[in-house]
């Protein structure tokens, strides 16, 4: 629930704002109206656009009621962009019919465009927020990694949805270190982001290597990239580590219960030495050195027999809240429906 939650708070529009950084070697924020506007001129200069019907179309995308906030700047500048340069018009238009089964658009011109930081850098960082909303949160760091956040006209969006997509794909410190800029190195960061942002931070810091709260979050990113229609090798390679953790906690269950394994006895009722149980419980070979190929049902791994769904599900009931079993139990499920790729 914390990560729909999290999801979801993306779409509230609270416009609020935290005081300013404390200054550090690196702070991050916004520029005032006049100086954006200031740039955006000195652009239009570059290009040769102070004179055109195109500065006539822009001028009244800069009258603001007030001060403007972040927001309005920032689609004030893309708009600007959008109506003087083809490249960033072709891109617009591109995100507004893209799916995450689509081909992605080719970014590559705005990197090479080095002489126009205001442009290259805010045109990225606006396509990497579209496909981070899209769920495609791979494709997103890949396009941020190439923004400089000093260049833009919105930073604290830029570290919040840098730490969303590290915090869903369970990036630890990465997310760690995104959510601190974002919390203590930018200025003018609103009160929606500073929440969420701290409602990150605690949750990567809870994070544990090989355990069931990891687990859940593999499998919940593992079904988010079945929905983007992502079948792939990296998809089976997440789906093999969360069956080698399962495996490894469950022994290490067993050990702790008094049981499992070659000579000590049993573990809270369930018979030791079954080959066939430590085989398919992980997905890694055990005592009965079962191949992924017997285990005969599509992708090869999701499909256990009913000795090893017992134990398993006895195992967590004994030992976890009920919610991981569910969660153990659904997914399972769905890896064993779905189609081969």
């Amino acid at each position: 629930m914390r990560t729909l939650w999290l999801t979801a708070a993306l779409l509230v529009s609270v416009c609020s704002v935290r005081p300013a950084a404390a200054a550090g070697d690196e702070v991050y924020g916004p520029p005032t109206a006049e100086e954006l506007r200031g740039m955006v001129d000195d652009w239009l200069l570059k290009k040769r656009l102070e004179n055109s019907p195109i500065r006539d179309a822009i001028d009244p995308l800069w009258q603001f009621e007030g001060t403007a906030t972040t927001e309005q700047l920032f689609d004030a500048l893309m708009r600007t962009f959008y109506y003087a340069d083809n490249d960033v018009r072709n891109l617009v238009d591109a995100c507004r019919a893209l799916t995450p089964s689509a081909e992605m658009p080719d970014v590559s011109a705005f990197r090479s465009r080095v002489d126009e930081p205001l442009l290259a850098n805010n045109v990225q960082y606006f396509f990497a927020r579209h496909l981070a909303v899209l769920n495609l949160y791979e494709e997103s760091l890949a396009v941020l990694g190439g923004v400089e956040p000093h260049a833009l006209v919105d930073p604290a969006s830029y570290f919040f949805y840098k730490a969303v997509c590290e915090h869903h794909l369970l990036l630890k410190d990465d997310g760690l270190q995104s959510v601190s800029r974002l919390l203590h190195d930018t200025e003018q960061v609103p009160v929606r982001y500073q929440k969420v942002g701290e409602l990150m931070q605690h949750d990567l810091e809870q994070v544990q290597e090989k355990s069931l709260g990891e687990v859940a979050r593999q499998m919940r990113d593992v079904e988010r990239r079945l929905d983007l229609g992502r079948t792939g090798q990296q998809v089976q390679r997440v789906e093999e580590r969360i069956i080698a953790t399962l495996d490894e906690i469950i022994e290490k269950l067993e050990q702790q219960g008094g049981g499992g394994g070659g000579g000590g006895g049993q573990s809270q009722g369930q018979p030791s030495g079954s080959p066939a149980d430590d085989s398919y419980l992980g997905g890694v070979k055990g005592p009965g050195q079962t191949d992924r190929k017997d285990i005969g049902h599509k992708d090869g791994w999701g499909d256990l027999p009913p000795k090893a769904q017992t134990a398993a599900k006895n195992m967590l009931d004994r030992q976890f809240p009920p919610h991981y079993r569910q969660a153990v139990e659904e997914y399972l499920k769905k890896a064993a429906e779905r189609p081969a790729p």
